[in-house]
């Protein structure tokens, strides 16, 4: 989530007394607003929390930052399209809000409300008992992935960027416990990620976003600075690199699809014991989030600058 909204955050970094008054007034609006979606049933939930992400959100800065991503993404389309396909990015938001307050509802109805799809070939990964690496996007109900700990009865662990506002932060945090998995915060590094999988169990990460450092690899035909953190992991573990992705299917009903594993070549032309290559293995993972993003391009949750900013549309 952003860091403040009632003001600029070039404002609260000039007078930080004020910056910390707007987060806790921020914060006691969003407890109240998650407290009156609680006692909504999800469908409901669902439905208000898009009515309200999607009348506000096209008129914040982030607005502009998803229309320049979709130029860049889908170049062949007009500025009237990007234009309804974010303010759908907003109302996709605002679902996943939605779900995040209900999860543990949704859970406990989930014989009515989830379908799970596990590829035969990652079945049988989990069958042996070895270490996934869980790899998403942030496009559809991608919070609901985490239920495959749950469904699956995965020991699992899932990176996740901590709140800049701490009253928001441990607000969140309870909610996410309905995951059922450990929460790794983004700042602690690689090595609790390696120790799980070392472990034998297995860990989840996000990595459509764009770091501030990372590997230049093409994402929709740009080439943008990639996390190959997934692929990294896995090729010195030996974990096996699973893409996970859910899909909504109307009236608060979702698809977790589990797919095949990745598994990495070495490069052409390479020595045998240079192994597979992690930036192809990351560009394998690429391509699957540009399938699932250009399938729905209005839920893929694209509010920062996602390539450089030489190629910004």
């Amino acid at each position: 989530m952003a860091q403040y909204y009632l003001i600029p955050k070039s404002l609260a970094t000039r007078f930080p007394p004020l910056g910390r008054l707007a987060q806790q007034i921020e914060a006691r609006f969003f407890q109240a607003l998650f407290w009156c979606v609680q006692r909504l049933s999800p469908e409901r939930a669902t439905q208000v929390a898009r009515a309200l992400f999607g009348r506000f959100g096209p008129l914040s800065d982030k607005a502009r930052k998803a229309d320049a991503n979709l130029a860049v993404a889908f170049p062949e389309r007009d500025a009237r399209w990007r234009r309804d396909t974010v303010r759908e990015i907003f109302r996709s938001l605002g679902e996943s809000a939605a779900e995040l307050i209900k999860l543990e509802q949704i859970w406990q109805e989930r014989a009515q409300r989830i379908r799970f799809s596990i590829d035969p070939q990652t079945r049988t990964v989990m069958d042996r008992g070895q270490p996934i690496v869980f790899v998403c996007a942030h496009v559809g109900a991608w919070q609901l992935t985490n239920l495959i700990a749950r469904h699956a009865g995965l020991s699992v662990s899932t990176v996740i960027a901590p709140e800049s506002n701490p009253l928001m932060h441990r607000s969140l945090q309870r909610l996410r416990s309905a995951f059922g998995v450990g929460l790794i915060a983004t700042d602690a590094g690689v090595r609790p990620l390696m120790r799980e999988l070392k472990a034998g169990r297995c860990i989840g990460l996000a990595t459509d976003t764009r770091l501030n450092t990372g590997t230049l690899l093409p994402f929709f035909g740009r080439e943008a600075l990639t996390n190959t953190t997934a692929a990294r992991l896995a090729l010195s573990t030996g974990a096996a690199l699973v893409p996970i992705h859910c899909e909504r299917l109307g009236g608060a009903h979702f698809h977790v699809r589990v797919l095949a594993p990745l598994w990495g070549q070495a490069p052409a032309g390479s020595e045998p014991k240079e192994g597979p290559d992690p930036n192809a293995l990351s560009l394998q993972i690429n391509r699957q989030f540009e399938d699932w993003i250009r399938a729905t391009p209005g839920q893929w949750i694209c509010l920062k600058r996602r390539w450089p900013k030489a190629h910004k549309l």
